[in-house]
């Protein structure tokens, strides 16, 4: 095979081409063939139907020409009988080339002898003998049907023949036809094999799986490309490397200044070094709230730093104590906005990583609080699909909807949507994906529910613990 691409399409596109070209030259030289033979049969019709026709007419004109000289005993009519008798028998004679005339051919030559006798007899000798006329014009007739007869016989041989070669033709267009397919899905295969195992690699690398080891076979700009796709998982595995490095140092490093920012702005609120101003107690409050805020990005660094890295555990986990956790530490947010919240838990239990459901929990209320209207709802409610189905836990509020362009990227990391935050403190974008990570994780998903349009709800799935076969105890 080629190791060239381009060679590869050369020589795929001349191979393919070769069949169809040996089939046009083949159908060209049959079709030709039968042309010129049509050609030929029918030129041959025509000059022995003509020849027989005027062999007919020929014998009226000798039968009349003898009788006339009978009566005038001309010699000018007598020398016009000899011609008329010459012209027939070099008729016959050209007739009798092209046709199997049979004993009726030798029978009409013997007669020409006696009809040749017959212009050197007397006048009374030929009134007695001009009856001759009479079989040989019946001979001649049958002579003309006779022609005829072949002459259909010939161009039914000829349709056979124009049959048989519309057969072979047929044949010859399978044949061929087939080999110029093969060829061609021999081609395809041996290009889009490689192509196939690219685009398998290709998806391998956005999905963050290792590309198969296999080696690349096909032409040499494949194999180079798929060396290059190679090199660039390495790079892209170096890269996230270093960006998990960079994020554990960077919250670590961040954790131990804000420390000091925080014990700072308490010992000022609490008027350690003295009363402050008005005007002081409220940059005091300014510095513990956006110290808050600094915390709280951290740690969900933090957290997606940890989801990458740390191992899963899975049991039955109960997720009614997880889920007061969390909304207690959401309580004066869900107390200032007068939420409604409504919890109704199943009593089966998912098997999931605990420290990683609550991450789940947490950053799923912590959303719906802080996008959920003033005097709205917070719905949670878990149920199992069936007997021996998956655990589904639902988080939903009521709230802004979230808009059709942003539905496929919200789970995305750092990316926020355009709604309205409506919490304290501005987010960071990663909360989701902290999520959605967490549930991919254990085995789970976690989607948008598009099917409810009064609130905006996210559904976590997971493994049902009896799913294992184990029962509850």
């Amino acid at each position: 095979m080629p190791r060239s691409l381009l060679r590869l399409v050369l020589v795929a596109f001349t191979l393919v081409l070769l069949p169809l070209i040996l089939l046009v030259i083949q159908n060209g030289r049959s079709l030709g063939g039968v042309i010129l033979s049509a050609q030929a049969g029918v030129e041959s019709a025509v000059v022995d139907t003509r020849r027989a026709t005027d062999m007919n007419d020929l014998a009226l004109e000798m039968e009349r020409a003898i009788r006339r000289y009978a009566v005038l005993e001309s010699p000018e009519i007598r020398l016009s009988y000899l011609r008329l008798l010459e012209r027939y028998r070099l008729e016959l004679e050209q007739l009798l080339l092209s046709i199997d005339g049979g004993e009726l051919g030798t029978s009409l030559q013997h007669q020409l002898l006696y009809l040749v006798d017959l212009a050197q007899a007397s006048s009374d000798e030929i009134r007695d003998r001009v009856v001759i006329f009479n079989a040989f014009s019946g001979a001649t007739l049958a002579l003309d049907e006779l022609t005829r007869s072949q002459i259909d016989e010939r161009i039914q041989q000829e349709r056979d023949h124009v049959m048989l070669i519309r057969q072979q033709l047929w044949l010859w267009s399978a044949a061929l036809g087939g080999a110029s397919l093969l060829l061609a899905l021999l081609f395809t295969y041996l290009i889009i094999r490689p192509v196939r195992q690219l685009e398998k690699r290709i998806l391998n690398l956005g999905a963050g799986d290792a590309p198969e080891n296999k080696p690349i076979r096909g032409p040499a700009e494949l194999v180079a490309l798929g060396d290059k796709l190679q090199w660039l998982h390495l790079r892209l595995r170096e890269l996230e490397a270093q960006k998990l490095q960079f994020l554990r140092h960077l919250s670590h490093e961040l954790k131990t200044p804000l420390a000091s920012l925080r014990e700072g702005a308490d010992l000022l609120l609490e008027c350690v070094t003295g009363p402050l101003t008005e005007e002081q107690e409220e940059i005091c409050e300014l510095l513990v709230s956006n110290s808050f805020r600094l915390q709280e990005l951290i740690e969900q660094l933090l957290d997606y730093n940890r989801i990458q890295q740390v191992q899963v555990y899975e049991e039955p986990v109960v997720v009614g104590p997880l889920l007061e956790q969390s909304l207690a530490a959401h309580k004066l947010t869900i107390e200032n906005k007068n939420l409604q919240v409504s919890v109704a838990l199943s009593d089966e239990r998912p098997l999931a990583d605990s420290h990683r459901l609550k991450l789940v929990l947490d950053n799923l209320i912590s959303n719906a609080v802080n996008y959920a209207d003033v005097d709205g709802v917070l719905q949670i409610t878990s149920q199992p699909l069936g007997p021996s189905a998956e655990y589904v836990l639902t988080v939903a509020n009521t709230g802004q909807a979230i808009p059709e362009q942003d539905k496929d990227r919200i789970f995305e990391p750092f990316v926020q949507g355009n709604q309205v935050r409506k919490g304290v403190l501005k987010g960071s974008g990663i909360g989701l994906s902290i999520a959605r990570e967490a549930a991919l994780s254990m085995g789970g998903r976690l989607i948008l529910d598009t099917k409810i349009t009064a609130l905006v709800c996210f559904e976590l799935s997971l493994p049902n613990y009896n799913d294992k076969g184990i029962t509850h105890e």
